[in-house]
């Protein structure tokens, strides 16, 4: 729901649209991690109750965004190098396998819309690159056929997402790019083995790059 909008379209639409806006707002560190926000304050932003506000941050609360605090109001999740740990721990076990399967299922068509995806992340706009790349990533599960894997896969990335935003250089990174490229080579070759390896290999780049920004 955009400010100003009215709540005419039902209060689980309402719910999720708010949902949606507050956790891109976080990703994108217009809600800076440590920030405390209540919801008086969104509910006038978004011009909608505080029902729907409140429904949303419950839902973040839940998905780890944000953190409750009794009587103060949501404090938004800050980051720490546990994360990043912990994130990329999860992806190694599940992303390499999904590559691998892709490759051996993936159509001309799905090979093709990878390719895509991997050129719009070479573009200048950073939020579109990210996205592009999130994705590229999705992608995987959805061409592999396991929906509940992307569904927790998209929380994975869009956590990533908000640490590329810390950085102090908002522009993908050309190991990244290159990555992206050879997974997507591989899955059109059909060399599950090639594309489970450098899907590690770019987990592992990406971990170590993301983790030198907390000193690590």
């Amino acid at each position: 729901m955009r400010p100003g909008c009215g709540e005419e379209v039902g209060a689980l639409s309402l719910t999720e649209d708010v949902y949606e806006q507050l956790k891109a707002q976080i990703v994108r560190l217009e809600l800076a991690p440590g920030a405390v926000v209540n919801e008086g304050d969104l509910a006038t932003g978004f011009g909608v109750s505080k029902t729907p506000v409140r429904e949303a941050l419950g839902l973040l609360a839940r998905t780890g965004w944000i953190r409750v605090l009794p009587r103060r109001g949501y404090l938004v999740r800050p980051v720490e190098l546990g994360d990043v740990l912990e994130l990329f721990a999860i992806r190694r076990l599940v992303e390499p396998a999904l590559a691998r399967t892709a490759a051996e299922t993936a159509s001309p068509e799905a090979v093709a819309d990878l390719a895509k995806l991997v050129d719009k992340e070479s573009g200048l706009d950073f939020g579109r690159a990210l996205d592009a790349a999130k994705s590229f990533h999705l992608s995987l599960a959805e061409i592999a056929g396991n929906q509940r894997l992307s569904s927790i896969l998209e929380t994975l990335v869009e956590e990533v997402q908000r640490l590329h935003y810390l950085q102090p250089v908002h522009v993908l990174s050309p190991e990244e790019l290159r990555a992206h490229r050879r997974i997507a080579d591989a899955i059109g070759a059909g060399d599950g083995e090639a594309a489970a390896e450098l899907m590690l290999e770019h987990l592992d780049e990406a971990a170590q790059r993301l983790t030198n920004g907390f000193g690590a």
